[in-house]
């Protein structure tokens, strides 16, 4: 009777394995990126916007872009240093973006202040502009106040956001 019962437990715990084996496999496909997403990315890298910089601005490091794996969506990016106001700034990238088709996207959910989106057939792709010293950590080295990214964002499931 005993081994009857352990061989019962083995099977359960060996029905479980699988299954939750077998979750984990539908999850890890639901999540990530896909290859639309990942080339999608380059396509982002692409967009004039990003090398729509202020006059005076000079690029820090190389342009980037990817997929981000957690969240599943293509980006692409620049960052500059620009000595002047932050608010010369944010007038230029306003102009600059209604200029090659951007709308403000001011909703609390996706978007911001300096956020804007754009149709592109099927998607809709998401501008920011942010701040290097945003996201400095109290006790750690602090980032150039006149440092800033452009970066966009888009995914072909609509997880992207600014």
């Amino acid at each position: 009777m005993r081994i009857l019962k352990r061989a019962a437990g083995v099977l359960t715990l060996a029905v479980s394995a699988v299954c939750c084996a077998g979750a984990c496999t539908v999850v890890g496909a639901l999540t990530g990126c896909s290859a639309r997403d990942a080339s999608l990315s380059v396509d982002l890298s692409k967009d004039p916007i990003l090398d729509a910089a202020r006059p005076g601005s000079t690029r820090v490091g190389e342009p980037y872009s990817g997929c981000d794996e957690d969240d599943g969506f293509a980006y692409a990016g620049r960052t500059y240093d620009h000595p002047g106001s932050r608010a010369d700034l944010i007038a230029h990238y306003r102009a600059a973006a209604t200029a090659h088709g951007w709308q403000p996207d001011l909703s609390e959910a996706t978007g911001g202040p300096h956020c804007f989106t754009r149709r592109q057939g099927p998607l809709t792709l998401h501008l920011s502009l942010g701040f290097s010293d945003a996201y400095d950590i109290p006790g750690q080295a602090r980032s150039k106040p006149s440092e800033y990214s452009i970066e966009l964002t888009a995914s072909h499931d609509g997880s992207a956001w600014c």
